[in-house]
């Protein structure tokens, strides 16, 4: 991905120091959404951040590395950098980004690295998933559930915190008596069957809601199996498959608020 200065007016550029961001992926062995989304959202990031350089990087499967899209910035004057992860959840990958941020301050020792929130508690993101899943359930029989699974993590008990909150968020949004489940993709625990069985009991209509941003492994390996297997078991039940997020101007706006929220706390 060719890097290159624009110049602009944003404060960001406007502070004695010369910012670029890499926008850091899990990354995918399975179909090519995950690279062609998360280059249109650099694209689209720069734009918002009036002409930051952005560039892409993976953490695992695909190329570049973290290291590799940091030495073209480097070469074009940046020394701030921000490492702003794209993904949802505050586990395992994430302490891992925060590993990685460190091994390039001591590979290039001029270089400021900040590393970016994920997006699971942005504020914006609870409505943009309710909208979503309005969506789906709109004229489905009621009463209603929505399932939302996250990628199954041994980390940190399963990092289910943020899922959690953000499951209450969206049904807090959504409102009239719309009740609301977590799962984890595979084994779980809480798995996609466990989950659902306790939907299935109470609803008519359960909409299936994966919290990942592209298909990939886990959508072909472990979503969609499960949903089937969901309606296999409850036939008279209506159970629903959301797409995964996916990348948007609300999603790119989101991790424009992630860059800006670290580079505030920046020395000038």
């Amino acid at each position: 991905m060719e890097v290159s200065w624009v110049p602009g007016t944003s404060p960001l550029l406007r502070r004695g120091r010369r910012p670029g961001v890499v926008l850091l992926a899990h990354g995918s062995r399975r179909g090519d959404e995950t690279p062609r989304g998360t280059v249109l959202a650099a694209r689209w990031l720069s734009s918002l951040l009036d002409g930051v350089p952005v560039t892409v990087a993976y953490l695992e499967s695909l190329r570049p590395t973290l290291a590799e899209a940091t030495e073209p910035l480097v070469a074009v004057g940046v020394d701030t950098l921000v490492v702003q992860p794209l993904l949802l959840g505050e586990g395992q990958h994430w302490h891992e980004v925060a590993t990685l941020a460190e091994d390039l301050e001591r590979r290039w020792p001029g270089l400021s690295v900040v590393v970016g929130r994920p997006l699971a508690r942005h504020p914006a993101l609870p409505m943009m998933l309710a909208h979503r899943a309005l969506v789906l359930l709109k004229g489905q029989p009621q009463p209603w559930g929505l399932l939302l699974v996250k990628a199954y993590t041994r980390f940190n008990g399963g990092d289910l915190g943020w899922a959690y909150d953000l499951a209450r968020a969206v049904g807090q949004a959504l409102g009239g008596g719309l009740r609301v489940a977590v799962a984890q993709s595979g084994a779980g625990p809480p798995s996609v069957e466990e989950a659902g069985e306790g939907l299935a009991a109470l609803a008519e209509t359960v909409a299936v809601m994966p919290c990942i941003l592209f298909r990939g492994k886990i959508w072909g390996q472990d979503i969609i199996p499960a949903v089937d297997a969901l309606r296999e078991r409850y036939p008279t039940k209506r159970v629903l498959l959301s797409e995964p997020i996916g990348v948007d101007e609300r999603l790119v706006g989101m991790l424009a608020d992630r860059v800006r929220e670290v580079l505030a706390w920046c020395p000038s």
